[in-house]
This record gives structure tokens, sequence and C-alpha cells, in this order.
């Protein structure tokens, strides 16, 4: 599989089929038992560590955090490949964490505890800590969950925002087929005891493949609107008789 800037890969497959350690294989925090990942040609085991985390962005799920950081000090910490050990973040640093944060829309609660805000605006202040560091690859574990529709939709339009406006790769964990058509890119579709099967999602998100790498039965509905494609896979256990 190979990705080229301004693509996005979404990948999909039920809890436990080992979607975060193929990220983490990805990455270089673990070993692949066999292949490799090559980064811009060049093996991830043949880099230096600060060669590969200034390419690559990774924005973990979110959860609450040990120490109360302002989120202003929070994204900030993104600068860290770039500060000397024991050296205090420069004035260019902040400036930089403070753009990141107006990137995201979220400058308004740079000097808030990020242990205050709410979860989908961590996950932004998690998003603008990856981008504080200029990554060329944005890599995102199931950013969206646990996030109401309104806060899913910022999410997401963000990380599209992004890789149009900065030509990034982006790689992203997901539980929603729709965010995947929402983005109609590239999909890779995973399970236990499945084969690992990729392409262009309209190919890959079928009701077929779901149902046999999430054993449920869906319908996949399809609507344009003023120019506008709404694409969605629905449970059949969903639907009701009319009345």
């Amino acid at each position: 599989m190979k990705l080229e800037p301004g693509q996005i890969l979404s990948i999909l497959g039920p809890n436990g089929a080992g979607k975060t350690t193929l990220l983490k294989c990805m990455m270089g925090l673990l070993d692949w038992t066999k292949g490799e990942t090559l980064l811009y040609g060049k093996s991830l085991d043949l880099l230096k560590p600060k060669d590969i985390w200034s390419q690559i962005g990774y924005v973990p799920q979110a959860s609450k955090m040990t120490f109360s950081y302002s989120v202003l000090d929070l994204v900030t910490m993104g600068r860290s490949i770039y500060i000397r050990p024991f050296a205090q973040p420069s004035k260019t640093d902040r400036q930089l964490a403070l753009e990141a944060l107006e990137l995201v829309g979220i400058t308004h609660l740079a000097y808030q505890s990020c242990n205050t805000v709410s979860g989908g605006e961590l996950q932004l202040a998690l998003i603008a800590r990856t981008l504080v560091a200029d990554p060329k690859i944005l890599v995102l574990d199931e950013p969206e969950s646990h996030l109401d529709m309104n806060k899913q939709k910022i999410i997401l339009q963000t990380i599209q925002k992004l890789v149009k406006e900065k030509g990034l790769t982006c790689v992203i964990n997901t539980h929603y087929a729709n965010h995947a058509y929402y983005f109609g890119a590239r999909t890779l579709l995973v399970a236990k005891d499945r084969p690992v099967i990729t392409g262009p999602v309209s190919e890959i998100v079928t009701e077929e493949n779901v149902l046999k790498y999430f054993q449920i039965e869906v319908k996949r509905l399809r609507h344009i609107k003023d120019g506008k494609v709404f694409e969605t896979m629905v449970p059949e256990y969903f639907g009701r008789q009319d009345s």
C-alpha cells in the first residue's frame, strides 16, 4: 500500500481487530512481524527518531491528562523535538503554538486547563499539538470517538481542511463507515481471521464486506442533493414498519 501527499486513508474494523496496533507498526512504535514501513522510500529502521517524528504527527485517543496543563502549554509540548534538553520553549515556539490553536479554531481556550475543556476541544488541542511540529503525515486514532455529532463534524472538517490546505497525508482509525464515505478516499478494512483489503471506499465499504468483517447486516444508503453526495450504512435492525 502506498500513500501520496494530500491523500487520506480510513482504517475500519471491529473492536479488537488490531487497528491501533496497525498504526503503531506503521509509525515504528511496534515492530512488524513481517514487512516494513518506508518513509519517502527509506525504511524506518534506518532513520533517526528525530527524522521520523519531524515528518509524522500522531494524535492518540483523547483522555484526561495526569497534570492540569494549560491548553497552550499542552500544544507547545509538540515543539519538543526542536527544543534542546533542559531548555525552555522560545517565543517562537509559543507563537507557533498559538498559530496551531488558531488553525483548529480554539485560540480562545489557550489559557484554560486541558482538564476543564470538553472532549472535542481536547481532541482539537491534541491535533494542534501535533501540527505545531509541522508534520507531513498526520496519524489519528479514533479522533471522533465519544463525541457528539457537532464535535464530530468539527473534527472531520478540521482534518479535511488540513489535508487540502497543507497537503498532508492522513491516516485515520474510525468506527464510522459514513466518515470514511465523507473523506471519499482510500479505505483499509481489517478484522480477526480475515484478509486485509484496501481500495477506494466505494469498493471496500459494501454491504457484503460489512457483514463479513463486522458480522452485521446493513443497508447502504446513497442520496444526492444540491450536488452533494450523502452515503452511510444503516443496520438492518434499525428498520421499522411504516405505519
